[in-house]
């Protein structure tokens, strides 16, 4: 079980990080932005969950968003959520971070100006496979 008491069983973490140059990050704007992405989320998956992360050079922790991806109907989901929230401004970005089926951490980031059917490609097969499908 996780945090939140979700069983995990067999599904993916992944963790979830937008990012804009139009903001600052603490600015209002932004945070209700990515709020929406969050609901979004959260409504497609149910398993939306924030975790503190240790963010080197500075006391504390940053949150981090993550969701628990069970199924490769949910990524289906999920990546459609990805790409309508950065349809809706160019200036947006969202980095999605998972471990891969040898321990190691994977990455891929995508940009609302550069969005295509190849963006969410590392993330559709790397998560894909651990799932199964």
């Amino acid at each position: 079980m996780d945090k939140t008491g979700t069983r995990m069983g067999s599904g993916v973490e992944v963790t979830i990080t937008p990012g804009t140059v139009k903001f600052d990050p603490d600015d209002q704007r932004w945070l209700d932005q990515a709020s929406t992405l969050y609901d979004a989320l959260r409504e497609e998956t149910g398993v939306v969950f924030r975790r503190g992360v240790p963010e080197p050079g500075v006391k504390g922790t940053m949150d981090t968003v993550a969701l628990a991806l069970g199924s490769s109907g949910v990524l289906t989901a999920v990546v459609a959520c990805f790409r309508a929230w950065l349809a809706r401004d160019k200036t947006r970005t969202l980095t999605v971070a998972w471990t891969d089926d040898s321990g190691n951490g994977r990455a891929v980031t995508v940009t609302g100006d550069n969005l295509d059917q190849v963006s969410f490609q590392a993330l559709a097969e790397g998560v894909g496979k651990r799932l199964g499908g």
